[in-house]
Protein backbone atom coordinates (compact mmCIF):
# COMPACT_ATOMS: atom_id res chain seq x y z
CA UNK A 1 0.00 0.00 0.00
CA UNK A 2 2.90 2.29 1.52
CA UNK A 3 4.97 1.72 -2.64
CA UNK A 4 1.34 2.54 -4.35
CA UNK A 5 0.84 5.76 -2.54
CA UNK A 6 4.48 6.38 -3.33
CA UNK A 7 3.57 5.54 -6.92
CA UNK A 8 0.96 7.66 -7.00
CA UNK A 9 2.50 10.85 -5.82
CA UNK A 10 5.55 10.70 -8.42
CA UNK A 11 2.53 9.96 -11.16
CA UNK A 12 0.45 13.26 -9.77
CA UNK A 13 4.05 14.90 -9.78
CA UNK A 14 4.94 14.24 -13.29
CA UNK A 15 1.53 14.69 -14.89
CA UNK A 16 2.04 18.31 -13.56
CA UNK A 17 5.99 18.87 -14.82
CA UNK A 18 5.49 17.00 -18.21
CA UNK A 19 2.83 20.18 -18.84
CA UNK A 20 6.58 22.65 -18.78
CA UNK A 21 7.81 23.10 -22.47
CA UNK A 22 11.32 24.54 -20.48
CA UNK A 23 11.27 27.87 -22.54
CA UNK A 24 12.39 29.27 -18.83
CA UNK A 25 10.53 32.40 -18.24
CA UNK A 26 10.09 31.12 -14.83
CA UNK A 27 13.92 31.56 -14.44
CA UNK A 28 13.13 35.73 -14.78
CA UNK A 29 10.43 35.59 -11.81
CA UNK A 30 11.83 33.20 -9.29
CA UNK A 31 13.06 34.86 -6.55
CA UNK A 32 15.86 32.15 -5.52
CA UNK A 33 16.99 31.50 -8.92
CA UNK A 34 17.80 35.42 -8.78
CA UNK A 35 19.93 34.96 -5.79
CA UNK A 36 22.24 32.06 -7.38
CA UNK A 37 21.36 31.30 -10.71
CA UNK A 38 21.40 27.55 -9.90
CA UNK A 39 19.20 25.96 -13.09
CA UNK A 40 17.31 23.64 -10.02
CA UNK A 41 16.22 26.99 -8.72
CA UNK A 42 13.76 27.61 -10.89
CA UNK A 43 10.65 25.40 -11.75
CA UNK A 44 11.92 24.29 -14.68
CA UNK A 45 15.05 22.62 -12.70
CA UNK A 46 12.32 21.49 -10.30
CA UNK A 47 10.19 20.00 -12.94
CA UNK A 48 13.21 18.31 -14.48
CA UNK A 49 13.73 16.42 -10.72
CA UNK A 50 10.05 15.61 -11.10
CA UNK A 51 10.05 14.19 -14.37
CA UNK A 52 13.92 12.31 -13.48
CA UNK A 53 12.42 10.88 -10.40
CA UNK A 54 9.23 9.26 -12.07
CA UNK A 55 11.26 8.31 -14.88
CA UNK A 56 13.89 6.55 -12.60
CA UNK A 57 16.44 8.87 -13.86
CA UNK A 58 17.30 10.12 -10.69
CA UNK A 59 17.75 8.24 -6.91
CA UNK A 60 15.65 9.93 -4.01
CA UNK A 61 19.16 11.39 -2.61
CA UNK A 62 19.74 13.73 0.38
CA UNK A 63 20.58 16.04 -2.37
CA UNK A 64 17.60 15.63 -4.39
CA UNK A 65 15.48 15.92 -1.06
CA UNK A 66 17.81 19.66 -0.75
CA UNK A 67 17.21 20.63 -3.81
CA UNK A 68 13.19 19.84 -3.75
CA UNK A 69 13.13 21.49 -0.50
CA UNK A 70 15.00 24.66 -1.88
CA UNK A 71 11.20 26.13 -3.03
CA UNK A 72 9.20 29.04 -1.74
CA UNK A 73 6.20 28.09 -2.80
CA UNK A 74 5.45 31.92 -3.45
CA UNK A 75 3.79 30.68 -7.31
CA UNK A 76 5.70 33.20 -9.06
CA UNK A 77 6.57 30.72 -11.51
CA UNK A 78 2.81 29.65 -11.85
CA UNK A 79 1.55 33.12 -12.53
CA UNK A 80 4.26 34.03 -14.43
CA UNK A 81 4.24 30.45 -16.56
CA UNK A 82 2.61 30.72 -20.43
CA UNK A 83 1.37 27.00 -19.43
CA UNK A 84 0.48 27.75 -15.62
CA UNK A 85 2.43 24.93 -14.91
CA UNK A 86 1.51 24.14 -11.20
CA UNK A 87 4.96 23.61 -9.95
CA UNK A 88 4.35 24.36 -6.62
CA UNK A 89 1.61 21.42 -6.23
CA UNK A 90 4.59 18.97 -8.02
CA UNK A 91 7.18 19.57 -5.15
CA UNK A 92 4.94 19.64 -2.75
CA UNK A 93 3.81 15.71 -4.05
CA UNK A 94 7.40 15.22 -4.62
CA UNK A 95 8.55 16.04 -1.27
CA UNK A 96 5.80 13.87 0.42
CA UNK A 97 7.25 10.76 -1.90
CA UNK A 98 10.67 11.77 -0.55
CA UNK A 99 9.69 11.79 3.03
CA UNK A 100 7.74 8.57 2.62
CA UNK A 101 10.42 6.80 0.75
CA UNK A 102 12.81 7.93 3.56
CA UNK A 103 10.58 6.37 6.26
CA UNK A 104 9.48 10.14 7.28
CA UNK A 105 10.27 13.66 7.26
CA UNK A 106 13.45 15.30 8.62
CA UNK A 107 12.91 15.45 13.14
CA UNK A 108 12.86 19.08 12.54
CA UNK A 109 9.95 18.86 10.54
CA UNK A 110 8.03 16.28 12.63
CA UNK A 111 9.07 18.12 16.41
CA UNK A 112 6.90 21.44 14.45
CA UNK A 113 4.05 19.40 12.83
CA UNK A 114 3.85 17.85 15.99
CA UNK A 115 4.12 21.46 18.33
CA UNK A 116 1.12 22.80 15.54
CA UNK A 117 -0.65 20.09 15.38
CA UNK A 118 -1.38 20.11 19.23
CA UNK A 119 -3.80 23.26 21.06
CA UNK A 120 -2.04 23.22 24.16
CA UNK A 121 1.30 23.35 22.68
CA UNK A 122 0.71 25.78 20.37
CA UNK A 123 -1.20 28.26 23.24
CA UNK A 124 1.87 27.54 25.23
CA UNK A 125 4.07 28.32 22.85
CA UNK A 126 2.26 31.71 22.19
CA UNK A 127 2.18 32.70 26.11
CA UNK A 128 5.98 32.05 26.01
CA UNK A 129 7.15 34.24 23.16
CA UNK A 130 4.74 36.77 24.80
CA UNK A 131 7.20 36.43 27.83
CA UNK A 132 10.05 36.57 25.62
CA UNK A 133 8.81 39.88 24.37
CA UNK A 134 8.11 41.49 27.54
CA UNK A 135 11.36 40.91 28.98
CA UNK A 136 13.52 41.63 25.84
CA UNK A 137 14.63 38.04 25.79
CA UNK A 138 13.41 37.59 22.31
CA UNK A 139 16.52 39.81 20.78
CA UNK A 140 18.91 36.60 21.53
CA UNK A 141 16.66 33.90 19.47
CA UNK A 142 18.00 34.00 15.70
CA UNK A 143 15.93 34.38 12.95
CA UNK A 144 13.35 36.52 13.98
CA UNK A 145 11.26 33.97 15.54
CA UNK A 146 9.93 35.44 18.25
CA UNK A 147 9.53 39.30 16.67
CA UNK A 148 8.76 42.23 18.10
CA UNK A 149 5.91 43.77 17.50
CA UNK A 150 4.77 47.59 16.43
CA UNK A 151 1.45 47.87 18.05
CA UNK A 152 -1.56 49.86 17.29
CA UNK A 153 -0.77 52.20 20.27
CA UNK A 154 2.14 52.78 19.38
CA UNK A 155 1.09 53.45 16.03
CA UNK A 156 -1.46 55.91 16.84
CA UNK A 157 0.91 57.51 19.10
CA UNK A 158 3.04 58.12 16.38
CA UNK A 159 0.77 59.33 13.75
CA UNK A 160 -2.55 59.59 14.64
CA UNK A 161 -2.89 63.04 16.75
CA UNK A 162 -6.39 64.49 17.94
CA UNK A 163 -6.74 66.55 14.28
CA UNK A 164 -6.26 63.32 12.40
CA UNK A 165 -8.88 61.32 14.53
CA UNK A 166 -11.98 61.02 12.46
CA UNK A 167 -15.61 59.68 13.75
CA UNK A 168 -15.55 55.94 14.45
CA UNK A 169 -17.17 54.16 10.79
CA UNK A 170 -20.79 53.36 10.58
CA UNK A 171 -21.51 49.44 11.18
CA UNK A 172 -22.37 48.27 7.52
CA UNK A 173 -25.81 47.60 6.75
CA UNK A 174 -24.88 44.91 4.02
CA UNK A 175 -26.01 41.55 4.45
CA UNK A 176 -22.82 39.48 4.90
CA UNK A 177 -22.06 41.45 8.04
CA UNK A 178 -25.60 41.56 9.33
CA UNK A 179 -27.39 37.98 8.76
CA UNK A 180 -24.22 35.63 8.22
CA UNK A 181 -22.60 33.56 10.97
CA UNK A 182 -19.40 34.62 10.78
CA UNK A 183 -16.61 32.68 12.55
CA UNK A 184 -12.63 33.96 13.33
CA UNK A 185 -9.81 31.64 12.03
CA UNK A 186 -7.17 31.71 14.70
CA UNK A 187 -4.05 31.47 13.07
CA UNK A 188 -1.36 29.45 14.84
CA UNK A 189 1.15 32.50 13.80
CA UNK A 190 -0.62 34.94 14.89
CA UNK A 191 -1.73 33.39 17.98
CA UNK A 192 2.29 32.85 18.78
CA UNK A 193 3.91 35.77 16.96
CA UNK A 194 1.64 38.77 16.88
CA UNK A 195 -1.91 38.22 19.04
CA UNK A 196 -2.26 42.27 19.38
CA UNK A 197 -3.01 41.86 15.81
CA UNK A 198 -5.31 39.45 16.21
CA UNK A 199 -7.31 41.31 19.10
CA UNK A 200 -7.61 44.09 16.41
CA UNK A 201 -8.88 41.68 13.68
CA UNK A 202 -11.61 40.70 16.00
CA UNK A 203 -12.06 44.69 17.23
CA UNK A 204 -12.80 45.32 13.51
CA UNK A 205 -15.04 42.17 13.15
CA UNK A 206 -16.91 42.93 16.50
CA UNK A 207 -17.72 46.42 14.66
CA UNK A 208 -19.53 44.58 12.14
CA UNK A 209 -20.75 41.45 13.32
CA UNK A 210 -20.69 38.93 16.51
CA UNK A 211 -18.45 36.68 15.69
CA UNK A 212 -18.14 33.06 16.76
CA UNK A 213 -14.64 32.14 18.69
CA UNK A 214 -13.71 28.65 17.52
CA UNK A 215 -10.99 26.51 19.36
CA UNK A 216 -9.78 25.94 15.85
CA UNK A 217 -6.45 23.24 15.26
CA UNK A 218 -3.75 24.10 12.72
CA UNK A 219 -4.54 25.01 8.85
CA UNK A 220 -1.89 22.80 7.65
CA UNK A 221 0.32 24.15 5.61
CA UNK A 222 3.13 23.19 7.47
CA UNK A 223 2.41 19.67 7.66
CA UNK A 224 1.45 19.45 3.64
CA UNK A 225 4.96 21.89 2.68
CA UNK A 226 6.59 19.13 4.80
CA UNK A 227 5.86 15.58 3.88
CA UNK A 228 3.25 15.37 6.74
CA UNK A 229 -0.22 15.07 4.30
CA UNK A 230 -1.50 12.66 6.95
CA UNK A 231 -1.57 15.50 10.05
CA UNK A 232 -2.73 17.60 7.68
CA UNK A 233 -5.90 15.76 5.71
CA UNK A 234 -6.74 14.90 9.87
CA UNK A 235 -6.49 18.61 10.91
CA UNK A 236 -8.30 19.86 7.97
CA UNK A 237 -11.28 16.99 9.26
CA UNK A 238 -11.35 18.51 12.32
CA UNK A 239 -11.21 22.13 11.22
CA UNK A 240 -14.38 20.95 8.69
CA UNK A 241 -16.46 19.40 11.62
CA UNK A 242 -15.70 22.56 14.11
CA UNK A 243 -16.94 25.23 11.39
CA UNK A 244 -19.98 23.30 10.19
CA UNK A 245 -22.47 25.61 11.88
CA UNK A 246 -21.00 28.82 10.70
CA UNK A 247 -21.69 30.81 7.03
CA UNK A 248 -17.94 32.71 6.96
CA UNK A 249 -14.93 32.00 8.18
CA UNK A 250 -12.71 34.64 8.44
CA UNK A 251 -8.76 34.84 8.98
CA UNK A 252 -6.21 37.58 8.81
CA UNK A 253 -3.46 34.83 8.18
CA UNK A 254 -3.14 34.97 3.99
CA UNK A 255 -1.57 31.31 4.16
CA UNK A 256 -4.34 29.72 6.68
CA UNK A 257 -7.32 31.20 4.04
CA UNK A 258 -5.69 30.40 1.03
CA UNK A 259 -4.84 26.92 2.74
CA UNK A 260 -8.42 26.64 4.03
CA UNK A 261 -9.66 27.88 0.28
CA UNK A 262 -8.12 24.96 -1.28
CA UNK A 263 -8.70 21.94 1.32
CA UNK A 264 -11.47 20.70 -0.71
CA UNK A 265 -9.27 19.96 -3.58
CA UNK A 266 -7.71 17.36 -1.18
CA UNK A 267 -10.59 15.80 -0.90
CA UNK A 268 -12.05 15.63 -4.11
CA UNK A 269 -12.20 11.54 -4.29
CA UNK A 270 -13.36 10.83 -0.76
CA UNK A 271 -16.46 9.78 -1.23
CA UNK A 272 -17.53 10.55 2.72
CA UNK A 273 -15.67 14.16 3.40
CA UNK A 274 -15.86 15.25 -0.44
CA UNK A 275 -18.94 17.46 -0.28
CA UNK A 276 -18.10 19.30 3.58
CA UNK A 277 -14.87 19.65 2.58
CA UNK A 278 -16.51 22.11 -0.72
CA UNK A 279 -18.82 23.77 1.66
CA UNK A 280 -16.21 24.32 3.81
CA UNK A 281 -13.48 25.80 1.26
CA UNK A 282 -16.23 27.97 -0.38
CA UNK A 283 -17.07 30.09 3.23
CA UNK A 284 -13.57 31.01 3.82
CA UNK A 285 -12.74 34.55 3.48
CA UNK A 286 -9.43 36.44 4.02
CA UNK A 287 -9.84 39.20 6.29
CA UNK A 288 -9.49 42.21 3.64
CA UNK A 289 -12.51 40.28 0.90
CA UNK A 290 -14.77 40.09 3.93
CA UNK A 291 -14.91 43.93 4.90
CA UNK A 292 -14.72 45.45 1.86
CA UNK A 293 -17.82 42.78 1.08
CA UNK A 294 -19.31 43.85 3.97
CA UNK A 295 -18.54 47.70 3.43
CA UNK A 296 -16.31 47.86 6.55
CA UNK A 297 -14.24 51.72 6.44
CA UNK A 298 -11.40 52.34 8.76
CA UNK A 299 -11.48 53.64 11.63
CA UNK A 300 -9.88 57.03 11.25
CA UNK A 301 -7.24 58.51 8.33
CA UNK A 302 -3.71 58.63 9.60
CA UNK A 303 -0.68 60.75 8.76
CA UNK A 304 1.27 58.22 8.28
CA UNK A 305 2.80 57.24 4.76
CA UNK A 306 2.11 53.34 4.07
CA UNK A 307 3.00 50.88 1.76
CA UNK A 308 1.60 46.85 1.07
CA UNK A 309 3.68 43.64 1.00
CA UNK A 310 2.01 41.89 -0.84
CA UNK A 311 1.78 38.08 0.56
CA UNK A 312 2.07 34.78 -1.79
CA UNK A 313 -0.86 33.07 -0.49
CA UNK A 314 -3.25 36.46 -0.67
CA UNK A 315 -2.01 37.74 -3.99
CA UNK A 316 -1.20 34.46 -6.04
CA UNK A 317 -2.44 32.28 -3.62
CA UNK A 318 -6.32 33.34 -3.76
CA UNK A 319 -6.37 36.16 -6.27
CA UNK A 320 -7.09 39.31 -3.56
CA UNK A 321 -4.76 42.47 -4.66
CA UNK A 322 -7.14 45.17 -4.83
CA UNK A 323 -9.47 44.80 -1.60
CA UNK A 324 -6.51 45.68 0.55
CA UNK A 325 -4.98 48.56 -0.88
CA UNK A 326 -8.41 49.98 -1.18
CA UNK A 327 -9.13 49.84 2.52
CA UNK A 328 -5.48 51.48 2.89
CA UNK A 329 -5.89 54.55 0.67
CA UNK A 330 -8.65 55.13 2.84
CA UNK A 331 -6.65 54.99 5.82
CA UNK A 332 -4.27 56.76 5.22
CA UNK A 333 -0.97 57.92 2.34
CA UNK A 334 -0.72 54.87 0.44
CA UNK A 335 2.37 54.59 -1.88
CA UNK A 336 2.78 51.34 -3.91
CA UNK A 337 6.25 50.02 -3.95
CA UNK A 338 7.75 48.40 -6.78
CA UNK A 339 7.38 44.05 -6.80
CA UNK A 340 4.79 44.73 -4.05
CA UNK A 341 3.89 40.84 -4.76
CA UNK A 342 7.17 39.57 -4.64
CA UNK A 343 8.56 36.75 -2.44
CA UNK A 344 9.80 38.24 1.02
CA UNK A 345 11.98 35.06 1.44
CA UNK A 346 9.84 33.56 4.49
CA UNK A 347 7.91 30.89 3.10
CA UNK A 348 7.50 28.94 6.66
CA UNK A 349 10.33 27.99 7.79
CA UNK A 350 12.32 28.56 4.81
CA UNK A 351 14.56 31.00 6.96
CA UNK A 352 15.71 28.43 9.32
CA UNK A 353 16.36 26.13 6.76
CA UNK A 354 18.55 28.61 4.23
CA UNK A 355 18.60 31.54 6.09
CA UNK A 356 21.65 33.14 4.47
CA UNK A 357 19.46 32.91 0.92
CA UNK A 358 16.12 34.38 2.87
CA UNK A 359 18.35 37.32 3.93
CA UNK A 360 19.27 38.14 0.35
CA UNK A 361 15.42 37.99 -1.04
CA UNK A 362 14.79 39.78 1.97
CA UNK A 363 17.46 42.39 1.10
CA UNK A 364 15.63 43.12 -2.17
CA UNK A 365 12.77 43.38 -0.41
CA UNK A 366 13.49 45.75 2.16
CA UNK A 367 15.64 48.21 -0.68
CA UNK A 368 11.84 48.90 -2.49
CA UNK A 369 10.35 49.36 0.91
CA UNK A 370 12.90 52.18 1.65
CA UNK A 371 12.49 53.36 -1.71
CA UNK A 372 8.65 54.53 -1.56
CA UNK A 373 10.11 56.47 1.25
CA UNK A 374 7.30 55.08 3.37
CA UNK A 375 6.90 54.97 7.20
CA UNK A 376 5.12 51.89 7.84
CA UNK A 377 4.89 48.78 5.13
CA UNK A 378 1.92 46.74 6.07
CA UNK A 379 1.27 42.82 4.88
CA UNK A 380 -1.13 39.98 6.06
CA UNK A 381 0.62 36.89 7.10
CA UNK A 382 2.42 36.65 10.26
CA UNK A 383 5.70 35.17 8.23
CA UNK A 384 5.92 37.81 5.86
CA UNK A 385 5.40 40.42 9.50
CA UNK A 386 8.04 38.88 10.83
CA UNK A 387 10.28 39.05 7.93
CA UNK A 388 9.14 42.67 7.54
CA UNK A 389 9.92 43.70 11.02
CA UNK A 390 13.28 41.94 10.29
CA UNK A 391 13.31 44.59 7.45
CA UNK A 392 12.59 47.19 9.72
CA UNK A 393 15.29 46.79 12.37
CA UNK A 394 17.60 46.93 9.74
CA UNK A 395 16.54 49.49 7.90
CA UNK A 396 18.03 51.64 11.68
CA UNK A 397 14.15 52.94 12.31
CA UNK A 398 13.28 53.95 8.30
CA UNK A 399 10.01 52.18 8.44
CA UNK A 400 7.86 50.49 10.92
CA UNK A 401 5.95 46.46 10.27
CA UNK A 402 2.21 46.55 11.21
CA UNK A 403 -0.14 43.95 10.19
CA UNK A 404 -3.32 45.49 8.15
CA UNK A 405 -5.75 44.86 10.78
CA UNK A 406 -3.77 47.77 13.01
CA UNK A 407 -4.08 50.40 10.67
CA UNK A 408 -7.51 50.00 9.68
Amino acid sequence: MKHNVQEALLKEANQIASQCDRCGSCRLVCPLFGVNDIESASARGKNNIARSLAMGGLEPTPEVTAAVNFCLLCRACVENCPSKVKTDEAMIAVRQHLADYQGGTSVKYKFLGTMLKTRVLVKIAAGAMGAMRKTGIHRIIPRGMVPAAFTRQQFLSAFAGPATLGEAAAVSATPVSTQAKVAYFYGCGMRMMFPEAAADTLAILRSLTQPQLVDNVCCGLPHLAHGLRKDFLELAKENIRLYEDCDVVVSDCASCSSTLKHIASYFADDHEWRERALKFSQKVMDLTEYLVKAGYHPRQRITAKMTFHEPCHLGRGQGIKKQPRELLQAAGDYIEMAGADTCCGGAGSFPMDFPAVSDQVLAKKQAAIEETAAQIVVTECPVCLSQMTKAAEQSGGKFRAMHISQVI
